[in-house]
């Protein structure tokens, strides 16, 4: 936890003018509060009442939610109960920890003089270095297993600085940082050269000799070319290695801008990675959480057949052969009011391991808000992509529009994934399965 408290101190130390948001983590998410980079001090409260429809039954559902932001602070709260056999749905009100669950977030923002954020609330999408290590990790792809993770960044002088924690409270998730330095160093028309080492672990999984099921290190060169306008070009290399498993080595190029005038940042991304057995470039990504060494997605063709079949979804780090990687990203950020971004990887090799997201999110007039994310992965090629949904895929659809003066309505359909447990007939409680939910809901809104 030595990345925390020095984030800790760090934000302690900051300043109290607003600036542009770091590009880390959450840190620009245009759904929370404190990401415009001209805040304005504004308070937010919902409540719902409708139908929801989980896993497979209806239900009645009730939703509060708040959004405050003073100054550097910003907080989110929130949580939906839904009814269920004995009073509330199991999954929602098993434990201790469903309580912490209704923190959607609280941070402390980046400012113009000191450059530091921190942020405490469900890891969402964090990526590290190049994205060879780790890329869009989060922990909300089982929603009612979320936790409650620490992310944070300082930018001083030459040096920046940034890492997260994936569960704060119960202290055995994923753990990884990054440090870049700028050496200001110039060779033929490369400027800015800057290095950045980059580490990842988990502390939570451990395979079945007792050690850990996964460490990651990765050094990245880069630097900047001449570009056009406001864009720069900006080349890398790296090379990345997961201890005990595989390695890569990639480069590529990104050109784009980090601040457009004051209103936005964008950038489009191409590279290529060649990997040794026992490496795919973002393993640690949006399904890790629940696909890793010990825990695991069961394929739900083979779940609700008769008799029943068990069989595991993904690809094992372990089982993936030698390959080639290529990348496209593209992003498009306007501070505080909407983003539209996408990551591709086409793995080319003898397993089906390509990666795709997707997602276009914005705040409306009136506290409305949309958001469409989609994650896949487990694919071969592009026609894999759009004629089959495959078993790693989530799907995010929220739209909450004002009606009249007070008035919301509030849609949420969810593409994820549940823990099994022995209701379901399955002994072993460290496999998911998908789950469907749909809750069309109806409020008032206060605030602004």
């Amino acid at each position: 936890m030595r990345v925390a408290s020095v984030l800790l101190l760090s934000v302690a130390l900051a300043g109290s003018a607003m600036g542009q948001p770091l590009a880390f983590g959450s840190s620009d998410d245009v759904l929370e509060l404190g990401s415009s980079i001209r805040p304005e001090e504004r308070f937010r409260a919902a409540g719902y009442l409708g139908p929801a429809y989980l896993p497979d039954t209806w239900r009645g559902a009730g939703r509060l939610e708040v959004e405050a932001l003073a100054g550097r602070l910003s907080i989110g709260l929130g949580g939906t109960v839904h009814s269920g056999d004995n009073g509330l749905y199991a999954p929602e009100g098993d434990e201790l920890y469903d309580l912490a669950r209704l923190v959607r977030y609280v941070r402390l923002n980046s400012t113009a003089a000191d450059r530091a954020y921190l942020r405490l609330g469900p890891t969402e999408r964090v990526t590290l270095a190049s994205g060879a290590l780790a890329r869009g990790y989060r922990t909300t792809s089982a929603w009612d297993e979320r936790s409650i993770g620490l992310e944070g960044a300082l930018e001083a002088g030459r040096f920046r600085v940034a890492g997260f924690a994936d569960d704060v409270l119960r202290l055995d998730g994923v753990v990884g940082g990054e440090l870049e330095v700028d050496l200001d160093a110039t060779v033929g028309p490369v400027r800015g050269i800057g290095v950045t080492v980059a580490g990842v672990h988990d502390l939570g999984r451990t395979g079945i000799t007792g050690d850990s099921s996964l460490t990651g290190v990765e050094v990245v060169a880069r630097g900047t070319l001449p570009g056009i306008g406001p864009l720069d070009l900006e080349p890398y290399a790296t090379h990345a290695r997961y201890l005990g498993q595989g390695s890569t080595l990639g480069g590529g190029v990104r050109i784009g801008s980090e601040n457009v005038g004051d209103v936005f940042r964008g950038s489009v991304g191409a590279g290529v990675f060649a990997s040794t057995p026992g490496f795919v470039p973002g393993h640690v990504g949006p399904f890790y959480s629940i696909s890793n060494a010990t825990e695991r997605i069961v394929d739900d063709r083979g779940f609700f057949e008769s008799p029943r079949r068990i069989e595991l979804a993904g690809t094992p780090l372990d089982s993936v052969r030698s390959a080639l990687d290529l990348v496209l990203d593209v992003q498009i950020l306007a501070f505080g009011r909407f983003e539209l971004s996408q990551h591709y990887r086409r793995h080319i090799g003898e397993k089906t391991a390509s990666a795709f997201a997707f997602r276009a999110a914005g705040r409306l007039p009136g506290q409305g808000r949309i958001e469409f994310a989609l994650e896949r992965q487990d694919f071969r090629g592009f026609f894999d992509l759009i004629q089959d949904l495959g078993q790693l895929n989530t799907l995010v659809l929220d739209v909450q529009v004002p009606v009249g003066r007070r008035g919301v309505v509030f849609v949420r359909s969810r593409y994820g994934y549940r823990r099994l447990t022995d209701a379901d007939g399955l002994e072993d409680d460290d496999r998911f399965l998908v789950e469907r939910r749909f809750e069309p809901l109806i409020g008032v809104r206060l605030g602004q």
